[in-house]
């Protein structure tokens, strides 16, 4: 259908409200029979994770910057693989999923201490299990980051979904693509810092409230709250570039569509595949949208079953 060829139609369709009704049964199945635990790090930090636990094999699940366990792109691909006999656990990041209250700090992509923590726990806990990793978007850049660790030698594959590749670009693109766009992921950040500042009290932080643009608010908030001395420092701290992918030893598998408008193609085309780490580039799917009809039917989501299901990363 030509409109999903448009990759900003498929990325507003794949979180539009009547994706929400269509998937509302499976999110509710799912989390029904998932469990809630609060995982605390060796760095004071306290995250979210719901899991499920009757397989063998599990799938540990992370979402883009800002989602949550319910995310409209997330929870069809996660029923797909239940359905197929395998375990769900949903990881909320800092800040992820209304978890504000949870920690003072704010999130940084850069740090990621707590959920490779997190990753080597469920690990730890199913010793006996098959252990996959999926990510979208940010998401998928923190998969591809924490896969290159030799501590999580026990993941069966990883595979990410429109990861961000180079950060800067990312950002400056949702900024100038789209005014939509821009609007979505600025007021995503402006609730998410308003429950902050609320349940922190956290007053020199409501001034990136008045920023109308996702470069303004991450240049306050690495001035005021990071440890890092500009905003090219922050990016380079969470690229994904050359030597990432040469440090992935298991089977790893990069989706990302061409036309997706908010993270450019040509940081990735860019970088090379190795052994282990393939690129499956999609001519259309947008941004962590990949859906084939009004239906939402997704031939990369049931490629992806079919290929853990039978082993054939």
């Amino acid at each position: 259908m030509s409109l999903l060829k448009n990759g900003l139609f498929n990325t507003l369709l794949a979180s539009s409200p009547l994706r929400e009704i269509q998937q509302k049964p499976l999110c509710k199945k799912l989390n029904q029979i998932s469990s809630k635990e609060i995982f605390t790090s060796s760095n004071f930090q306290s995250i979210e994770i719901f899991k499920t636990n009757l397989y063998k094999k599990k799938v540990i699940f992370f979402p883009g910057w800002l989602g949550h366990k319910d995310s409209k792109y997330l929870i069809p691909l996660a029923h797909l693989l239940h359905t197929n006999n395998f375990d769900i656990i949903r990881i909320h990041p800092v800040d992820h999923g209304n978890t504000e209250h949870l920690n003072k700090d704010f999130f940084r992509a850069t740090d990621i201490q707590t959920l490779i923590e997190a990753v080597k726990f469920i690990g730890n806990k199913y010793q006996d299990s098959e252990i996959h990793l999926i990510g979208f978007s940010l998401g998928g850049n923190i998969s591809l980051r924490i896969s290159t660790f030799d501590s999580i030698d026990f993941l069966k594959s990883t595979i990410v979904l429109s990861p961000v590749i180079d950060p800067e670009i990312s950002m400056l693109t949702m900024d100038n693509t789209a005014w939509i766009l821009k609007k979505y992921f600025v007021d995503k950040w402006r609730r998410s810092l308003r429950r902050k500042i609320r349940l922190h009290n956290i007053a020199n932080a409501e001034e990136a409230l008045k920023y109308k643009s996702l470069e303004e608010m991450t240049e306050f908030f690495t001035k005021n709250f990071s440890p890092h001395n500009n905003v090219k420092e922050l990016f380079s701290g969470y690229a994904i570039t050359q030597n990432t992918l040469n440090q992935i030893k298991h089977n790893t598998i990069i989706y990302s569509s061409i036309d997706d408008p908010c993270v450019p193609i040509g940081p990735l085309q860019e970088l090379v595949q190795t052994d282990y780490v393939k690129f499956k580039l999609q001519q259309y799917g947008g941004h962590c949208g990949f859906i084939d009809d009004f239906k939402f039917s997704s031939s990369v989501y049931d490629e992806i079953v079919s290929k853990l299901d039978k082993d054939r990363i």
